[in-house]
């Protein structure tokens, strides 16, 4: 367990992100922003030679740079200078037994989305995250770090729009790359995504579906009940799930509208929530991060900005004056920077880094909604 200390930095260990991975940069230049980790080890390839080729790149001495995560969890657990933290990157099927190898030497844990594969492993790695008092965990749901989002989150706790009525959610990309998918590009195209072993319950859910229900759930502050999903695949033969269109009832009698999809032609990318409740409502697109519309039941729309005015709460994590945009790596950098605090301070301060409790709660969300698309029912969130 890491002893606290405020200005020292945190030792931090990398499985995953290797040569080539384009989120492997986004975790390594998050965890630098605000000075609080130091890359020490890793394990960025199964080929100990790339992997050594490759942590010597990032600075990593030789005799750190590992091929398998449990002989880099055994060998760092031993060494005095051993890692504080472990940043899982790897295909989500792998996220919980790699994690729980690190929680049982007693490593800190910050693990990109999802939870886990499916609804076992992620009720399995709960349970582990639980019984090791010892560690914390952190998952990088980074939507929820942009200072307009922690803004909206506030501003219900408040209940400045009343009781939450409605969330309407949507999350689209289009991994074709603007052609058409088939048996014979299906693989060069979405490469190990079209692995239900690897990809796990279920791609478009578990890739980009999960970040748009977390976020649901992270702002409105409620957790689904029962779900009546849609859910379609790419083709006969090419079985995976590519769109999702899910009815949700939440726990307070709130209705949401959920849709999510990678194959929408010309939906490069698009982010959205709206969230309305009994005195009016708030909307934030991932497109125009710096900004969120509160609309009272009656009057002016008002259009609130990160760090300025009316939006007090978001100056906390808001790195750059007012006026200029601040975006994904910012808020993947604030989770980074949250979980360092909160190892090095030992007071009952409130963070909002997500954890593996708002996991769970995904991996059961995508595990219903399976459930419910293939048997054209109501199902329950258990």
């Amino acid at each position: 367990m890491f002893k606290s200390n405020k200005t020292k930095k945190l030792s931090l260990g990398i499985v995953g992100g290797g040569p080539g991975s384009w989120i492997g940069h986004v975790h390594r230049i998050s965890s630098r922003f605000d000075n609080q980790y130091e890359i020490v080890a890793g394990v960025f390839s199964r080929n100990v030679k790339i992997s050594t080729k490759f942590g010597k790149s990032i600075g990593i001495s030789s005799d750190r740079c590992y091929s398998n995560y449990k002989d880099m969890a055994k060998k760092e657990a031993k060494r005095k200078d051993g890692i504080n933290v472990v940043a899982i990157m790897t295909p989500p099927s792998s996220h919980q037994i790699i994690a729980e190898k690190f929680i049982s030497k007693n490593i800190n844990i910050i693990s990109d989305k999802p939870f886990a594969g499916n609804l076992d492993q992620a009720k399995k790695l709960f349970k582990s995250i639980k019984k090791n008092k010892k560690i914390k965990y952190a998952l990088t749901h980074n939507y929820s770090a942009y200072p307009m989002v922690r803004e909206a989150k506030k501003l219900v706790e408040k209940g400045k729009i009343g009781k939450v009525e409605y969330i309407n959610v949507e999350y689209i990309q289009d991994w074709s790359g603007g052609t058409k998918i088939n048996s014979k590009n299906a693989k060069r195209k979405l490469k190990w995504k079209i692995d239900n072993k690897i990809v796990g319950t279920s791609a478009v859910l578990n890739e980009i579906g999960t970040h748009a229900y977390h976020l649901a759930s992270y702002i409105s502050g409620l957790k689904g009940q029962t779900v009546f999903a849609d859910i379609k695949q790419i083709s006969k033969k090419i079985k995976m799930d590519d769109n999702a269109q899910v009815m949700i009832n939440f726990n307070n009698g709130a209705k949401g509208m959920f849709w999510t999809s990678v194959m929408a032609k010309g939906g490069v990318y698009g982010l959205r929530i709206r969230v309305f409740g009994s005195k009016g409502s708030l909307e934030w697109v991932q497109n125009d991060p710096n900004y969120l519309k509160l609309n009272p039941e009656k009057g002016a729309v008002k259009l609130l900005e990160r760090g300025f005015h009316n939006s007090e709460f978001s100056k906390q994590f808001s790195r750059i004056k007012f006026g200029h945009p601040e975006g994904y790596l910012d808020a993947f950098a604030n989770i980074y920077k949250e979980f360092a605090d909160s190892l090095k301070n030992k007071t009952k301060k409130r963070y909002f880094y997500p954890n593996e409790d708002e996991g769970l709660e995904t991996a059961k969300f995508i595990s219903a909604c399976k459930v419910s698309s293939k048997s054209k029912k109501w199902v329950k969130i258990k």
